[in-house]
């Protein structure tokens, strides 16, 4: 964000120079990497948590109401999207949380 916010005020001409020094050395940019791939994974399962916790809901109410229907869904298409899930996954990761009648 920092570096983005400087390219954006930095005159053209001396952006280069902005960007050599904020180049990291490779350790560091491993660190910076695995740092950013477990705050994905941390959010990922806040994501899940969060649908566990409407589905213990649903099931105290006997079913889901319209807005936590709505968020789950929104849930899956967030791990698709964001988190790699493919559509066939985040489906029967739905049909597991009730949201799906299961097909007979």
């Amino acid at each position: 964000m920092l570096s983005w916010t400087r390219s954006c005020l930095t005159p053209p001409s001396r952006q280069q120079a902005s960007a050599d020094e904020l180049t990291l050395p490779p350790f560091q940019q491993d660190h910076a990497f695995a740092v950013f791939e477990q705050g994905d994974w941390l959010a990922e399962l806040d994501l899940l948590q969060l649908g566990s916790a409407l589905q213990r809901s649903a099931i105290a109410r006997g079913g889901y109401d319209g807005r936590s229907f709505d968020v789950m869904v929104a849930i899956a298409d967030v791990l698709e999207a964001d988190h790699g899930w493919s559509f066939e996954q985040s489906d029967s990761w739905l049909e597991r949380m009730g949201l799906w009648e299961e097909e007979v």
